[in-house]
């Protein structure tokens, strides 16, 4: 039973993400959000302070995962491939932010996934430091809509 074990575990290991796989997910979720901010305030659908300091958090974000791709010996296509708006509400700011909101917390979702799993201690930190700034974010546009977390 023990070597049965010990080999569910060795093959469950082997077929989990790589650290650099969970990375180029979660820079994936932070292009999105990139692409995102930076439409939303090309058509006016979120506050301008608001969402410079967003997008400005969302271009650190991208910046700091892709050294870290480089990092891991991950470059190209994978962590390259165009962002898309598809599915968000641009109508105005109450519908971009409830749009928004969704994307932030599938963000955070993907985060805490990756982190339970990782492999790579000196990355951990900075990863959760971005989870946490998406939960920030949730936070600020909740209040958009009007939504007070107690």
């Amino acid at each position: 039973m023990t070597a049965t074990r010990l080999l569910l575990a060795a093959l469950a290991k082997a077929a989990a993400p790589s650290d650099a796989d969970a990375v180029a997910r979660l820079l994936g979720f932070e292009r999105r959000l990139e692409a995102a901010y930076a439409a939303a305030l090309a058509r006016d659908a979120i506050d301008p302070a608001l969402g410079r300091r967003l997008l400005g958090h969302e271009h650190e974000h991208v910046r700091g995962l892709e050294q870290a791709l480089g990092d891991l010996g991950r470059r190209g296509p994978r962590a390259t491939a165009p962002a898309s708006t598809v599915g968000i509400d641009f109508a105005g700011r109450r519908a971009f932010a409830a749009s928004a909101v969704q994307l932030e917390r599938q963000a955070v979702d993907a985060y805490v996934d990756a982190l339970t799993s990782f492999r790579d201690d000196h990355l951990v930190q900075p990863l959760a430091s971005i989870m946490a700034c998406g939960a920030q974010h949730e936070v600020a546009l909740r209040e958009v809509l009007g939504i007070r977390l107690v």
